[in-house]
């Protein structure tokens, strides 16, 4: 899984016609001048009577005051008067001033004339990219320039607003440039390592043409000062570390390196390249509403001015970048650590005077370990002196499912690094449809103190109907009600519903009820409606604006709106007057107050909760529908959302506060930023989130680059955030506490004396944080504050974030339809979670000043065992015997404590750490190995055996914070024992719901499908089996989903591989495997009854239980029982250390010895005639025969 971009892209509309021209390739005719040139240099136009091709469908519609672009016939300058090879980038452009001068007054004539006939007044006119002039007057007048034979089409212009405007609003830059004696990144260097920087934009101080984007493609080096191509002063440095083809995912590509880091436009991709919109939210200059450079003072800008800008400035407008571009025009990189250390050295001349200060990297790998090597990296670019910011991550490989544990992967986890979730502002981007029936709109809001009519309704388009080719009857109609029977869609409509549909809009419900249950996708809405001739469709979503996209069919137009809308405009669809206009033109072309202000969005993703001692991200900032610089438009911009947005807001603020204090290390720049981000965010309940998905806080630049006073963790300073980590206590009733120091720095001139509180997010009965009530820090001291955190056992339970998502559904594409293909309670961990809040004491009201995250997550342990060292039976014909169970048990607040008993198959020695790709890798370095049934029992009892299931417990040498998609573990199985595969079961979860399944892959042939899905431990997670931070688990399926019966009853051989995402990146076929295993599920050698821990495959590990051992004659097994809620214990292997879960037994007839300890690691597991373990990529390979 190699790093990828953090971008969900949005489908930005441009912020004028002409750029929708352009993007388009609206073709041009050669003549161009049809009419002739009078002595006076005027155009002489040859009337003709209208015509309506020359006016867009909204344009034949439009009323009154209207701004227009009227484009003329006849190419551009650059295109009329350079020959194919400049055209097609094979030789640097030619002079022809004198002709490129000739059509600019032309154009001007043109609009001077045109302006004259509509009674219109120019705004402006264009000529080098196209030909024509924008226009504002009344629409019927110039409607009649259509009739005019030099125009060709005639399109009003849709406002549009920058939304990073806003964001430098909301998180304060803008209070930062201009109250906080301008601190606006002067002086600071940002490594944007990405896609490239388009340096020709505007934005970044370019010519701004796409004659200069072009001519820049041409280069290998970057051009100088005196190009006329670049600002040097904006745009220092940079390197090409991979050239345009490049993609790591196409094992034949390969790098192509030079000088000329400029991002690129591929083909059919939009108006935007990552780098260049990165770049542009971290440093751009700004563009004014004429599309020039912004140049003025910042420190004088009002939030109205920004508003009024084209694109807003980057939150440090004057800090300087540098482009190392490690990603080609698609795909992924390899090269992210080799760009990473050029950032020390840009142009490897040895001198290290042209570093980057701050590094922005919106890329990662989704579920990558904390220690892959890229996070290594950063810790250690942070350890001289250069500080990365990075992206949270989108979940884009989790169905944008952002609340899924340890989601965000490399190098977002690297402890040292900013990692940024991805925020709601105040305000978000709006698609629109037109209202065209009531023509004069409908009332929809009070202002002013009377009723307005609205013509458009705000909300969103789906994303598969291709709005731009399709004519107008195609995107209007009347809109009907769909029938209560099927007031969803979700099932087909009857014939006689169909005559009503038939031609017209049909609204639908998306979810079923305010339960927000959901039965299908939006697709199968889409086909049932165009299958009974509707024409389109209007969503009603209970919960808009929503967090993503929705993408219908290709069919149908659809547009969503919220139960608002809805109300206000059925009446008119009862009446039957209600008629839409959908239109391209009509996307993002507004801003509404967002509906969770300061909320998360749905994608940004969660972060390590503090099983490796530390939480993740760090902080939230804007990033939904941030509009920023495109490439290769000159002046342009687009939209996009995702945490590689808001992760450069956060590198410019970061500059901001280098330059207010450029004696700050990376972790105090990181503390400035975290203690100052003092807004909270919430869900749509008002819930707050935690920590280890929302960091610290909303960001606040002006708060951030005054801040004097530090607070981290002393042990870790890097880290900033203070997490306890994952507590396991016995329940022996006593009250537990583990003390750490913070540490309060002052580097002001003068002392402060501060309150401490402890605010609270998710918290757990009898655990909490004690602060001390005061502290006093003297100008440049440092005070260490201890910080206690109590756990009292006897009160623990099993509580669950607020905000958290409780129920999930994983979505998947089957037979061609992105439907619902399992549900289940997700799993999660219970977690005190909140802020310590510093006010000041000399102060009578409560401002909060500084906080500090602060994470822990207790929970209760067993302690038990099956009492002796082996399983006596009275001699060798004793098939029965009791064991007895003791120790410590569980069983308050949602906590139980249960064991799974097997019949060990295999055990595996631990493998040195240092013989692992990574450490983290030890989870999946197999110890034992066991298999059970419960046919046996359920045949004793009179039941039918075949309704049995058989289980595979299974315990590693190193504990895993969740099982997440980058590890993985198969149990392959040989039913019939010829030596080949038939079924396979694969643990991990399902995209979009974050709980471990058990996949059942059965072969057919030469391929593989999967028949079911289990939840691993044999139940959901509102059931605890302590799935998370553990070494140890159950996989259980049914013994007929394995084609096995009684009637056919035999031994069949199963083997048992595990993997990681690191370990596959490094060419690793497996981490461990076993040998293959034979096994009898209807006549297992050992097989066991006991109390049931109300879980399938699972006993009541309870202090004093009891159980019965079975066993076939004669045979001496050895027993392996997991006890899932132990403690982790010593899993060191040393002096036969192998922790508190696992615990294997012999059976005997008389006293012996218990099971030696391992043997010796061996390099590699013997051969076997079952094939070995796949890459973990959420299905086997083709190449051994397991399931694709």
């Amino acid at each position: 899984m190699p790093p990828n971009h953090r971008r969900r892209g949005a489908l930005g509309c441009l912020a004028a016609a002409t750029s929708i021209l352009l993007a388009l390739g609206t073709p041009a005719s050669a003549d161009i001048n049809p009419g002739g040139i009078n002595e006076n240099g005027q155009y002489l136009a040859t009337p003709t009577p209208q015509s309506s091709d020359a006016l867009s469908p909204t344009m034949k519609k439009a009323e009154g005051d209207v701004l227009v672009f009227v484009k003329f016939k006849g190419q551009g300058a650059y295109e009329q008067t350079q020959p194919d090879e400049v055209l097609h980038n094979k030789q640097e452009p030619v002079k022809k001033q004198g002709e490129a001068t000739s059509i600019k007054d032309q154009v001007e004539n043109q609009a001077r004339q045109a302006a004259q006939d509509s009674g219109a007044e120019i705004r402006y006119t264009v000529h080098n990219t196209m030909r024509g002039v924008a226009l504002h007057g009344d629409a019927e007048k110039i409607r009649s320039l259509a009739g005019r034979d030099d125009v060709e089409r005639i399109t009003p212009i849709v406002a549009k607003k920058s939304m990073n405007a806003y964001s430098d609003i909301d998180s304060k830059a803008v209070q930062a440039w201009a109250e906080s004696t301008g601190y606006t990144g002067k002086g600071v260097k940002i490594a944007v390592v990405d896609s490239g920087i388009d340096y020709t934009h505007t934005d970044f101080g370019g010519p701004g043409t796409k004659e200069a984007y072009e001519k820049a493609k041409t280069l290998t080096d970057l051009p100088d000062a005196g190009s006329g191509l670049i600002d040097r002063s904006k745009v220092v440095g940079g390197i090409d570390l991979v050239g345009d083809d490049y993609n790591a995912l196409d094992a034949g590509s390969t790098p192509k390196p030079d000088n000329n880091p400029l991002d690129c436009r591929p083909e059919g991709y939009g108006t935007g390249g990552h780098g260049t919109h990165v770049a542009g939210t971290a440093a751009g200059y700004g563009v004014n509403a004429d599309g020039s450079t912004f140049r003025g003072d910042y420190s004088k800008l009002t939030e109205n001015d920004l508003k009024n800008m084209k694109i807003g400035p980057g939150s440090a407008p004057e800090a300087q970048l540098l482009s190392i571009r490690v990603f080609g025009c698609q795909g992924s990189s390899n090269v992210v650590m080799q760009g990473l250390d050029r950032a020390l050295d840009p142009n490897e001349d040895g001198d290290f005077s042209d570093r980057a200060n701050i590094i922005n990297l919106s890329l990662g790998s989704e579920f990558s370990p904390a220690d892959d090597p890229d996070s290594a990296m950063v810790d250690s670019l942070a350890q001289q002196g250069i500080l990365t910011v990075t992206a949270a991550g989108n979940a884009n490989e989790f169905n944008g499912v952002g609340d899924t544990y340890s989601d965000s992967g490399s190098p977002a986890n690297a402890a040292s690094s900013i990692s940024v979730a991805n925020a709601n502002g105040t305000m978000s981007v709006s698609d629109q449809l037109k209202i065209v029936s009531p023509e004069n709109g409908i009332p929809l809001d009070f202002i002013d103190g009377v009723f307005r009519d609205f013509k458009f309704i705000d909300g969103d388009y789906s994303l598969n109907f291709p709005l731009d080719k399709a004519p107008a009857d195609k995107r209007t109609g009347y809109v009907t009600l769909a029938p209560e029977r099927n007031h969803d869609g979700c099932k087909p409509f009857t014939p006689e519903e169909a005559e009503k549909i038939k031609g017209k809009w049909v609204m639908l419900d998306w979810e079923v009820d305010y339960t927000y249950k959901v039965n299908c996708s939006s697709a199968e809405r889409f086909d049932h409606v165009a299958q009974a001739g509707g024409t389109g469709v209007l969503l009603v979503l209970k919960d808009y604006p929503a967090q993503q996209g929705f993408g219908g069919n290709a069919t149908i137009p659809g547009f969503r709106i919220n139960t608002a809308f809805a109300a206000d405009i059925k009446p008119y669809v009862e009446a039957g007057t209600f008629k839409v206009e959908a239109n391209e033109a009509y996307k993002k072309a507004t801003h509404i107050p967002t509906r969770l202000e300061f909320g998360l969005n749905s994608m940004s993703s969660r972060g390590q909760h503090g099983t490796e001692g530390f939480i993740k991200p760090d902080v939230a900032a804007p990033g939904v529908d941030i509009f920023s610089a495109s490439v290769g438009q000159g002046t342009e911009g687009v939209y996009n959302t995702g945490t590689s947005m808001a992760a450069p807001h956060v590198s410019g603020i970061a500059a901001q506060v280098m330059q207010a204090h450029p004696d700050y290390t990376p972790a105090m720049v990181k503390a400035a930023i975290m203690n100052s981000a003092d807004t909270d965010l919430t869900n749509h309940a008002g819930s707050k989130y935690a920590v280890d998905r929302m960091g610290s806080g909303f960001v606040n630049a002006k708060k951030a680059v005054n801040a004097k006073v530090l607070v981290y963790d002393e042990e870790n300073p890097e880290r900033v955030s203070l997490s306890f980590g994952v507590l396991e206590y016995p329940l022996d009733g006593e009250d537990h506490t583990v003390t750490r120091n913070i540490v309060v720095r002052n580097m002001d001139s003068v002392a402060h004396t501060y309150e401490l509180s402890y605010q609270y997010g998710p918290e757990i009965p009898g655990s909490s944080p004690e602060v001390p009530p005061l502290v006093t820090v003297e100008p440049g001291e440092t005070v260490k504050v201890p910080i206690t955190f109590s756990t009292y056992t006897p009160a623990l339970k099993k509580t669950i974030d607020p905000a958290l998502e409780k129920e999930q559904t994983a979505m998947a594409y089957v037979n061609g339809q992105y439907q619902p293909i399992i549900s289940g309670k997700r799993q999660y961990i219970a977690s005190v979670s909140g802020r310590i809040v510093f006010k000041d004491a000399n102060q009578d009201d409560w401002e909060e000043l500084i906080r500090l995250p602060v994470h822990a997550a207790p929970k209760p342990i067993s302690t038990m065992k099956v009492q002796g060292s082996e399983i006596q039976f009275e001699n060798g014909k004793a098939t029965e015997t009791t064991i007895k169970l003791a120790g410590q048990d569980v069983d308050q607040g949602g906590y139980r404590s249960m064991m799974g008993a097997f019949e060990l198959g295999a055990a595996s020695p631990r493998i040195p750490t240092e013989n692992l790709d990574l450490p983290s890798s030890q989870s999946m370095d197999l110890q034992y190995v066991g298999a059970a049934s419960d046919a046996p029992a359920l045949k004793a009892a009179g039941q039918n055996p075949n309704d049995g299931k058989i289980y595979f417990g299974i315990s590693t040498w190193g504990i895993w914070d969740s099982m997440h998609p980058g590890r993985q573990l198969q149990v392959t199985l040989d039913t019939n024992r010829d030596g080949k595969p038939d079924y396979n079961l694969e643990v991990g979860p399902e995209k979009g719901l974050d709980y471990p399944l058990v996949k059942v892959w059965k072969a057919n042939g030469d391929t593989w499908e999967i028949t079911n899905r289990y939840p691993l431990n044999g139940a959901w997670g509102d059931t605890d089996t302590n799935i998370m931070d553990t070494n140890v688990m159950v996989l259980g399926v049914p013994l007929k989903d394995l084609g096995l019966t009684a009637d056919t009853a035999s031994s069949i051989d199963y083997a048992v591989s595990t993997n990681t995402w690191s370990n596959a990146k490094a060419g690793g076929d497996y981490v461990d495997a076993t040998e293959k295993i034979s096994f009898n599920p209807f006549a297992p050698k050992v097989w066991f009854e006991g109390e049931s821990a109300g879980v399938p495959g699972l006993f009541a590990d309870r202090n004093g239980g009891e159980m019965k051992v079975h066993r076939v004659e004669g045979e001496k097994p050895s027993a392996l029982f997991l006890h899932l809620h132990n403690g982790t214990g010593d899993l060191s292997g040393q002096n036969g250390a192998a922790g508190e879960r696992a615990q294997v037994v012999p059976l005997s007839e008389q006293q012996q010895s218990s099971l030696p300890a391992p043997s010796e690691p061996t390099e590699s597991p013997k051969d076997s005639s079952l094939p070995g373990p796949s890459e973990p990529t959420g299905s086997p390979k083709a190449d051994t025969s397991l399931p694709k």
